[in-house]
């Protein structure tokens, strides 16, 4: 009998397998050996640091009764309700085998941080949203309970509270990232139906009406965002030239699908797990008067947030050209250097030397500190508690004592220290701050 080519192929294929099945079959044996156990309840890989665990041990203190971290095996046992835990918890990758709400979304969006809408425009200074879930987790906090954040930037706190369900209120007096944190806030209840019909030709008349200085939209929400891709685009052709060869346009168009394919993702996000998201209050407030804000004595029960670091970054000058643009159309009122003197420690006298003035804005920049984190005091309910994210500027290679000097002022409100957290900021190698610690009391 003949035996065909095709046979003899396969009678050897049976008998040697070829390359991939081999390393196949290895791998198998390999993840047996090195990997946890399937049921077992596990560290997410974005643990990298010792302060990781200090906030995994700190938000298991306020989910649960009882727990054992294991950091050998990067493993944890606890005594609570597993699905109420794997909903909300930021620091495990598996409960009992099966992934975690977090994990879920940091894989559908690819970034631990940069998921949601958290990455829609870059703005100096943010915080982790990962902080902000752990620090939710360790006060507890439930729907029917008010988180504020005086120092709202664009939104960090008050658009990861909002997908965790629970009620926020974000304060802030620029203007720019207002917008921002009202965009984080409003795209979620947006319809599909208004990015799925912006055409690649849609877009392109839309960018030429930008320029022109016409509105786009009727719906104020796709108006603020494409704005916004607009003033991103055009900053990113002042700072580099890698763009030139995609055009302003091209790259506007990639923005906004990017943002687009964010919104189908978290759609996606809240439809799986049932979520009821929650939006935020945002308004435009200051700090060092937080009932002409209409905050109330004791209302709040817990305060997330992080003053600005005045003396390390700029955070109006990098949108000069939003604020140019939107004083021209009569969107915004105030100027770019009205805000700025608003910020702690911009109030200085005029006619001082570069050494006086900088001597000014330090005195007043720890006045105002001091003021705030009374004002902060004086809102938050009886046992409410609060967590301040801050780190120590370098001027002159001299450090600000910064973070001592927000503790004492804590001490000095009333507030019972609970906690100190020192977060290192991971390739901050040439940065002016290091390092963040994360001060937490209690009223």
């Amino acid at each position: 009998m003949e035996i065909s080519q095709t046979q003899v192929i396969k009678t050897i294929s049976k008998q040697y397998p070829c390359l991939e099945e081999i390393l196949e079959e290895y791998s198998k044996e390999t993840d047996k050996k090195v990997s946890n156990n399937n049921s077992d309840t596990v560290f997410g890989f974005w643990m990298q640091t010792l302060a990781d665990l200090q906030l995994l041990d700190l938000e298991l203190s306020g989910l649960t009764t009882s727990y054992k971290i294991n950091s050998i095996n990067r493993t944890v046992k606890f005594n609570n309700d597993e699905k109420y835990i794997r909903n909300r918890i930021a620091h495990l990758d598996l409960i009992k085998g099966k992934p975690t709400l977090y994990s879920f979304i940091t894989d559908l969006f690819g970034d631990t941080n940069a998921y949601a809408f958290h990455n829609l425009y870059p703005y100096k200074g943010k915080f982790y949203p990962r902080v902000v879930r752990t620090l939710i987790n360790a006060f507890n906090l439930t729907p029917g309970d008010v988180i504020l954040d005086p120092y709202n930037g664009c939104g960090t706190t008050t658009h990861e509270a909002s997908l965790m369900g629970i009620n926020s209120i974000g304060l802030d007096i620029n203007p720019i990232g207002n917008i921002i944190s009202e965009l984080k806030n409003e795209l979620p209840f947006v319809s599909e139906k208004e990015f799925d019909k912006l055409l690649l030709k849609d877009l392109q008349k839309i960018y030429k009406l930008l320029e022109n200085r016409k509105r786009t939209h009727k719906n104020l929400t796709m108006y603020k965002l494409m704005l916004m891709i607009y003033f991103d685009t055009l900053d990113a052709f002042t700072r580099t030239s890698r763009y030139n060869r995609k055009g302003k346009i091209g790259l506007f168009v990639e923005k906004f699908n990017y943002i687009k394919g964010c919104h189908y993702k978290i759609k996606e996000f809240l439809k799986k797990f049932n979520i009821e998201i929650k939006k935020a209050k945002i308004q435009k407030g200051n700090v060092l008067d937080l009932q002409k804000a209409d905050i109330k004595k004791n209302s709040i029960d817990a305060i997330i947030t992080s003053p600005p670091y005045y003396f390390s970054l700029d955070y109006v000058g990098k949108d000069e050209i939003a604020y140019k643009y939107l004083n021209e159309i009569g969107f915004l009122k105030e100027t770019m250097p009205e805000i700025k003197n608003l910020y702690l420690g911009m109030r200085i006298r005029d006619n001082l030397k570069d050494k006086k003035i900088l001597e000014n804005k330090v005195i007043t920049y720890f006045d105002d500190l001091k003021k705030s984190v009374f004002e902060m005091a004086n809102v938050l309910k009886k046992r409410g508690k609060i967590a301040i994210v801050v780190g120590d500027s370098t001027i002159y290679s001299k450090k600000l004592p910064t973070t001592k000097k927000t503790h004492n002022y804590a001490k000095d409100a009333g507030l019972k220290h609970i906690k100190t957290i020192f977060n290192p900021l991971l390739g901050a190698r040439n940065r002016a701050i290091r390092g963040e610690s994360i001060l937490i009391y209690e009223k």
